[in-house]
């Protein structure tokens, strides 16, 4: 058969899940309970037939823009859609990656910034941490080349949950315009974080910015992410665009809730009020505890290798990750040796569930 052979490198996991169940959901950043039910009452009385029988519409396309658009204090033309904040990057990765080219990023990350990287021919180079939960940004300026052309960090960091200001981020925008590379910040986590770096779109052209619908916003399942940057690095990705990338009740669901978005500012206060709460909880009962300014956060029995914690955390059905589970991401934290770090996703009263009475 005739196909692009670098394909062959690239190794995927497809791993089944072990529940979906509200407020036992901990494994993958998600809202861990439902919506109130008037909300999502008042969201499901607008979806008709249509939804399901007619494609999208480009108009109802661009109406989601301009919703997306005044919620961050920019204009359509700035905003481009795709299915996931995943794809996003995947057609950044299309403008850019060929034989020729790399794709920088720190490691541990997003696993795909390296698989989309090559999908597209192009080399990925995983800058590491330096023995420290603090990932060091010169490092990462170090290590690109004249065959760079896309540098991608998360901010907050994922999987650590390590966020930068935007001074800190600044320097790096400026060497990779310098250079004419495209910089993606991602900004997965934005809204469990101290402030966004959108700003830096508007002082750098090469800056893009990703986000998505699928951690404070509450809708993995609808599949919605998008990029910001300026008007002509968003006409460029919006040539790779598929033909319809949003379902109609996606592009309903997410304009229901970014214009009913008390409710996800809610859901955001209150994890960090939990997920902080949580964090002083372990520290004080024999927990080495990395915190985090993302919606999970990583802990490791002082004195043992976790496996106690495990089972107890299991004997609830609880979906996690952990060194003892074959989730498909490893769980790894920069400058510890141990290989038995559970990470949990977190939510609103996570610290006063009773499993975490039982493991205390």
């Amino acid at each position: 058969m005739k196909y692009n052979n670098h394909i062959n490198s690239i190794s995927r996991l497809f791993i089944p899940r072990p529940t979906k169940e509200e407020n036992k959901r901990f494994d993958m950043a998600e809202r861990t309970f439902s919506f109130p039910k008037d909300y999502i009452d008042e969201f499901m009385n607008t979806i008709v037939q249509e939804d399901f029988i007619t494609y999208p519409s480009y108009g109802e396309y661009d109406s989601l823009k301009d919703d997306i658009a005044t919620y961050n204090n920019m204009h359509r033309s700035n905003v481009y859609l795709s299915t996931g904040s995943g794809a996003c990057i995947k057609s950044l990765c299309e403008i850019t990656m060929n034989v020729d080219s790399n794709i920088v990023s720190p490691v541990p990350c997003y696993p795909m910034y390296g698989i989309y990287g090559k999908m597209f021919a192009g080399k990925h180079i995983g800058v590491e941490y330096t023995d420290s939960i603090i990932f060091d940004l010169d490092k990462l300026v170090n290590n690109i080349n004249d065959k760079t052309k896309l540098v991608v960090i998360s901010n907050p960091f994922s999987p650590i949950g390590e966020y930068k200001t935007i001074d800190e981020i600044r320097e790096l925008c400026r060497v990779c315009n310098e250079k004419d590379i495209i910089l993606l910040i991602d900004e997965a986590y934005v809204d469990f974080a101290p402030k966004t770096v959108l700003p830096l779109v508007n002082e750098f052209d090469n800056v893009v910015v990703s986000r998505t619908f699928s951690k404070a916003f509450g809708a993995a399942g609808i599949r919605v992410g998008y990029l910001l940057g300026s008007k002509k690095l968003i006409d460029v990705v919006t040539k790779v665009q598929l033909t319809y990338p949003l379902s109609n009740i996606s592009v309903k669901f997410a304009s229901y809730l970014l214009n009913n978005s008390d409710e996800v500012f809610k859901y955001a206060k209150d994890t960090i009020k939990g997920r902080d709460n949580l964090c002083n909880l372990l520290s004080l009962n024999g927990y080495d505890v990395i915190k985090s300014h993302t919606n999970s956060i990583h802990f490791h029995k002082k004195n043992g290798d976790n496996s106690k914690t495990v089972e107890i955390m299991k004997s609830y059905g609880l979906a996690f990750k952990s060194g003892y589970a074959k989730t498909g991401t490893p769980v790894m934290v920069p400058g510890d040796d141990r290989k038995t770090w559970i990470r949990l996703s977190v939510g609103p009263d996570i610290d006063k569930m009773k499993f975490v009475g039982d493991i205390l």
